[in-house]
């Protein structure tokens, strides 16, 4: 009666993993879920699932998820199926494709940003439209990578 009930958890709650600040991850990281990333990741990241990356943590490498929360650094192109939140700490030095974002003031973004647009609805309007290729890190000094 008087207990919290299951469906007002908060995002901490819902965490499924975590990389703590300090701990550096090489490779390409899986996921479901959510997972806070408060530490370093070398490699691309895939998953279907929600990526919460701390004031401290940072990433060097392809982000494919559904939700990405980010408050640290992000090297590389990040393609997000359902929204991104940049928080005003966030960095991010590569392109982004998603339907719906957020960016707080404060927040920096050195690449192309795409708003995903339904198949369809960009041959009504005359074709898909066009991306310019660009190298992750290229305008990006003091990339993490070693």
């Amino acid at each position: 009666m008087f207990g919290r009930s299951s469906k007002n958890k908060t995002r901490h709650e819902a965490i499924s993993a975590f990389l703590g600040a300090g701990t550096k991850y090489h490779g390409q990281f899986n996921f479901q879920g959510v997972v806070r990333i408060d530490g370093g990741v070398i490699g691309d990241i895939i998953s279907d699932g929600a990526l919460v990356l701390g004031e401290e943590g940072y990433v060097e490498g392809r982000i494919q998820v559904a939700e990405l929360i980010a408050s640290g650094r992000i090297v590389g192109d990040v393609e997000a199926s359902q929204r991104v939140i940049l928080h005003k700490n966030s960095n991010l030095c590569g392109n982004l494709t998603t339907p719906v974002m957020v960016i707080e003031d404060g927040a920096v973004v050195n690449g192309l940003v795409r708003m995903a647009v339904p198949e369809n609805t960009a041959l009504e309007l005359g074709g898909a439209p066009c991306v310019l290729p660009a190298a992750a890190g290229e305008d990006c000094p003091g990339t993490m990578g070693n």
